[in-house]
């Protein structure tokens, strides 16, 4: 579960913060509320999780709660995880 947020964290500080200054991230940082991911953003994002994590992101899912931080991406990690 660590590897996952670490993972998750260091795409969003390399890919999606587009001016570099941020490099510390908390695992409950508001994402979409403090504007660090926008929809493209999410887009990039979910892109990234289906490739590195093997997992399968429905139209279902994509609900903001689930972008919401990094612990609750990764939870949402965990559970596709487990009935994959």
């Amino acid at each position: 579960m660590m590897v996952t947020k670490e993972k998750i964290k260091n795409f969003i500080i390399t890919e999606l913060i587009s001016d570099g200054n941020m490099t510390e991230l908390a695992d409950t940082t508001l994402l979409i509320d403090s504007g660090i991911i926008d929809s493209l953003g999410i887009m990039s994002l979910l892109g990234f999780l289906e490739a590195s994590f093997s997992v399968q992101i429905s139209g279902e899912d994509l609900i903001p709660e689930n972008f919401a931080s990094i612990a609750s991406i990764s939870d949402l990690i965990a559970q596709k995880s487990s009935f994959g």
